[in-house]
């Protein structure tokens, strides 16, 4: 499979990271833009299963999707969403893409010399999704930054798994 989607993905990712390490953004204004972006990675992957329809699907794939679907859906349709709830709906997100990773590394092990960064990124992804939702409410005004940091190092290791493998980023089982 073609990694156009996984790089589209990775790049769409960046932009509230960046938007969050540049400015300073509330939470209330960082989940609307983390929910437009999560839409917008939800359509995109619904663009690419539509042209891809008659070639093998990766069950990891429509995870994310329906992953990225439903937190943006959830941000969007939440009333009156607060921080503490953006907190907690990131780090669902955030939680998910770690056991996509762990589990996409666990199904390579055989096969895969990336093993240790699949799972490295896996937990790592699942542990900060736990100091995420569980944050001190005194150091609010740092966590635009550390989600910043979180969903620049996600785009990132994307990017450098896929320059590695130059293949689809999840393992699709045989």
């Amino acid at each position: 499979m073609k990694t156009g989607l996984r790089v589209l993905r990775s790049v769409l990712f960046l932009i509230p990271a960046i938007i969050a390490l540049t400015t300073d953004i509330s939470l209330s204004g960082l989940s609307i833009v983390f929910g437009a972006v999560s839409l917008s990675a939800a359509f995109v992957t619904l663009i690419h299963l539509f042209i891809h329809f008659d070639q093998k699907i990766n069950e990891k794939l429509i995870m994310e999707f329906v992953a990225d679907i439903f937190f943006g859906i959830v941000l969007f349709t939440y009333p009156l969403p607060s921080g503490a709830f953006f907190l907690i709906i990131f780090s669902g997100w955030l939680f998910v893409m770690g056991i996509l990773l762990l589990s996409s590394g666990l199904i390579s092990l055989r096969k895969e010399s990336l093993f240790g960064l699949y799972m490295l990124a896996g937990i790592s992804y699942m542990t900060m999704a736990f100091v995420i939702m569980n944050y001190n409410p005194d150091l609010l005004a740092m966590i635009s930054y550390v989600l910043g940091i979180v969903l620049l190092t996600y785009s990132v290791i994307n990017i450098f798994l896929l320059s590695k493998r130059k293949t689809e980023l999840y393992e699709a089982e045989v």
